[in-house]
Parts: C-alpha cells; structure tokens; sequence
C-alpha cells in the first residue's frame, strides 16, 4: 500500500527508485552495523551512506521496535518525508489520516503536514528526506495545530487506544 496525496512527479520518481531497494532489503543490521545510532524520539536512528547515489536525498533506517510513539511534529521548509515499513506493524497519522503499516507500506508525507506513528510490533523503516533532513525542520507539536492539521485530540485517543490493545503504555 502507497499513501502518497497529491505528490509531485519527482516524489513518485524518486518512491519508485528507492521501492525495489527497500523490497530487497531483508538484513537491515548488517547495513547499519558500522553505523551509531542517534537516540531520537523516534528510537534509535541510523544514518549510514546512502546505499543509492542520491545527492539530493537523505537515507536512515529507523528503529522504532522499543518505541511507545513517536513524537507529532511536521518538516517545515519544503522537506517531504518517505516511509518504506521494512518489517513490523503500526499505526501512522498524516494530517489527520490514520494509515495501517505493515512490510511493504509505503507512506509520503507532503511538508508543513503533521504526522506521527505507533509502533505495534517490530516496527522497522527506510526513512528518506528530501530535501535532505535538517533537524531545524523539524518542528515538534505540542498542542492542535490546524494549520498543519494536527489534532491532539486524535493523538490521546490513538495513544490510549493502542495503549489498550497492545499493552504499551504511552505518554500523551
């Protein structure tokens, strides 16, 4: 499954590049072993070289398999971010759209939208950004924010939801 609203040619072409690598990809460890993860709050992220000659691009793998939630927040100044489930289920939200993950689910977030995840079982992903990730961009969600369309709300019941049916206590 392709969550992809209303992205441009160059995000489309740039899924169905990076698609075949994520779907070959079955030993993600031995890809990151020389690699240090940066603790995130979205668990450990790993950001080795790009395996793909993509300047214009970044890679990570994201391991989100100890992970309550990750964060609500948005990528302001044009940044797109790509999910390609690697292994593992969850749940990610996208301005205000609930998307089911499971291995395979590809899910593209347009900038300046909300979004967050939770985990359920051995949550794993390919993480791509473009343009390249800056930290600067990424801007954390507190409360509602419509103009990004969050809605804390949905956020505390999803949390409280999961909570209850996958015994992961989460703080909201």
């Amino acid at each position: 499954m392709t969550y992809d609203p209303q992205s441009s040619p160059a995000i489309k072409a740039l899924i169905a590049v990076w698609q075949p690598f994520t779907e070959k990809l079955e030993d993600w460890q031995s890809l990151v072993k020389t690699t240090e993860p940066k603790e995130t709050y979205c668990g450990p992220v790993y950001e080795p070289a790009s395996p793909l000659d993509r300047p214009n691009e970044s890679f990570a793998i994201a391991d989100m398999r100890q992970v309550k939630v990750a964060e609500p927040h948005y990528h302001a100044n044009g940044e797109t971010e790509i999910y390609f489930v690697i292994s593992g289920t969850g749940l990610t939200v996208v301005g205000g759209e609930e998307i089911p993950l499971s291995k395979g689910t590809i899910v593209a977030t347009p900038p300046g939208t909300a979004h967050f995840t939770i985990p359920r079982e051995n949550l794993v992903m390919v993480v791509i950004n473009t343009p390249p990730f800056n930290p600067e961009n990424n801007i954390h969600l507190p409360a509602s924010n419509p103009m990004v369309k969050f809605d804390h709300e949905q956020f505390a019941r999803l949390c409280i939801t999961e909570q209850e049916k996958y015994s992961k206590p989460a703080q909201i």
